[in-house]
């Protein structure tokens, strides 16, 4: 297909894997696991796991988490989409925290946990105040740290970790791994199904891959990680096109990406205190017709009447 006369098809293209990427994140990385790591690989992979990372972040007390996740694609010869996130969590040694994430597309939340009450707001929207329900809290946190998870499940199959020992940073000891690209990476996959949204990723070559991850020996997080990469991947030809139209696999549409993160753990055990936000209660619903099902509908029903019948 030429780029000439589908060029809105082939940008969104791009967006399509921007959209894909974007629920990595917000999900803290959707992993299917293809190789076996070693066992560095393994202490990073444990250690950027989105639950694990968040309930260690609560564990730590006071501090200040500071993150940015870029992700870019394109087809080739079109113009590249990109999207950068900037997230901001704040927690205090009560067990409240300030999530404050804002993209590039103009989107973004802010999200406050404080005592018993979870209040949210939409990017120019009103903060709205409810009860805090377990697992949400805890979901939601997981969601902003998940940034260098995204990233690192991007590129775990062609990456190759390295144990550098000990140092310390922020005044806690941290074990040090370095992230380089693998000599000798798993073969990419070269025919994908059409109606498969995530076999791209099984087409992925990489061609840089490095970052380096700092690890607190106590807590098992990271209070450093920065994980960069740049590779061409396959993009599964939609059914409606041309391509896709010509059978169930294909060769697929070349597409090149990048991948930028970085999170960091600054201010431990010096950050504010949580405040209590400024919000609004939540509204209940109004359900008139599900509560008039469920009032009547233990009431037996009147019998059906004969045609002509008079009362």
């Amino acid at each position: 297909m030429s780029a000439k006369l589908f060029p809105k098809r082939r940008a969104a293209a791009g967006a399509a894997l921007l959209v894909a990427a974007g629920a990595a994140l917000a999900a803290g990385g959707c992993r299917q696991k293809r190789g076996v790591l070693t066992p560095p690989g393994v202490a990073v992979d444990n250690a950027l796991q989105s639950q694990h990372f968040a309930e260690g972040f609560r564990k730590l007390g006071r501090a200040h988490l500071r993150s940015t996740v870029h992700f870019a694609a394109a087809v080739e010869g079109s113009a590249t989409e990109n999207v950068t996130t900037d997230s901001d969590i704040w927690m205090d040694d009560q067990g409240n925290w300030r999530l404050v994430d804002l993209n590039d597309k103009d989107g973004g939340r802010e999200i406050v946990l404080h005592g018993h009450e979870l209040a949210i707001a939409l990017r120019y929207g009103r903060m709205i105040r409810r009860t805090a329900e377990d697992p949400e809290p805890l979901r939601l946190l997981a969601q902003g740290v998940g940034g260098p998870y995204a990233a690192w499940d991007l590129l775990r199959d062609v990456a190759t970790i390295d144990d550098f020992g000990t140092d310390t940073r922020g005044g806690r000891k941290v074990h040090v791994y370095k992230i380089t690209k693998s000599a000798h990476p798993a073969a990419p996959v070269m025919r994908l199904a059409s109606g498969d949204r995530q076999a791209w990723r099984k087409t992925l070559v990489a061609d840089k891959v490095e970052g380096t991850v700092m690890i607190d020996e106590q807590l098992g997080i990271p209070l450093l990680a920065e994980i960069h990469g740049a590779y061409t991947m396959l993009r599964a030809n939609p059914p409606e096109s041309p391509e896709g139209a010509k059978g169930p696999e294909g060769n697929g549409t070349p597409m090149h990406g990048a991948v930028d993160a970085r999170v960091s753990i600054e201010e431990i055990g010096s950050s504010p205190a949580i405040a209590e936000p400024e919000a609004e209660d939540l509204t209940p619903r109004q359900r008139t017709v599900p509560d008039e099902r469920a009032l009547l509908g233990g009431l037996p029903r009147a019998p059906a009447r004969p045609r002509g019948a008079r009362d």
